[in-house]
């Protein structure tokens, strides 16, 4: 039994690690099951033993890039002095690395299989421990919930109570806040090509919906 869960997980990373190639290379349009497998080194039918199809393995492969957020967040919000601002510059950092690979956080968080993110994050972080977050940090709550909802309303409701904000319309809040991201992320990916500006203005806009969200639930 534990020889075929090794020999599962050397499956699952060379099928993932094959994708993650072509994606650097090509993007993830470039991503075909033919390419995947032949990348591992397997054909197609070996392939559709670890995973449905080629949405599942792009997902997988995608979440390297949530770990690119993961540590730049958690740089960036060393000596926030409150709540409120550290709430922006997790936006502003998760603005910044998605809207630079805005095919791959689609397909994380709004792909057919995102409603499996958290058992998929789990056996990704099983086979790259090392871009698991830290456990012993203060923001590991945040990291460790997949769905981008739980990420969002966490920090959120430590602004909410910085601000004495009545908690009741807190759920509302979150659900527009994601949405207006959403709808950016779905701006970006019509882009033929992301350049720095676009994320500068995307990722300002961003900060802009929260304001205005926000404002609409005074203290």
């Amino acid at each position: 039994m534990a020889n075929q869960e090794l020999k599962k997980k050397r499956m699952l990373t060379y099928f993932i690690k094959a994708t993650q190639d072509i994606m650097s290379k090509e993007g993830i349009t470039g991503v075909t099951l033919r390419k995947v497998a032949d990348g591992a080194g397997y054909n197609i039918a070996t392939l559709y033993n670890y995973f449905e199809d080629l949405d599942h393995v792009i997902l997988y492969a995608s979440l390297k890039y949530l770990s690119l957020y993961n540590k730049k967040v958690e740089n960036s919000l060393k000596g926030c002095s409150s709540a409120k601002e550290g709430f922006f510059i997790m936006w502003d950092v998760f603005c910044e690395i998605s809207f630079q690979y805005p095919d791959a956080f689609h397909q994380i968080f709004f792909n057919k299989h995102s409603g499996s993110l958290e058992s998929i994050c789990t056996r990704y972080y099983e086979l790259f421990p090392e871009e698991l977050p830290n456990t012993a940090d203060t923001l590991y709550p945040i990291f460790s919930n997949y769905q981008l909802s739980a990420r969002n309303l966490m920090p959120l409701r430590k602004l909410f109570e910085e601000e004495h904000r009545s908690l009741e319309q807190i759920d509302t809040v979150s659900e527009l806040i994601v949405s207006a991201y959403h709808h950016l992320l779905h701006t970006q990916l019509t882009q033929k090509k992301q350049t720095p500006e676009d994320i500068k203005y995307y990722t300002e806009k961003m900060n802009h919906y929260i304001c205005f969200i926000l404002n609409l639930y005074p203290q």
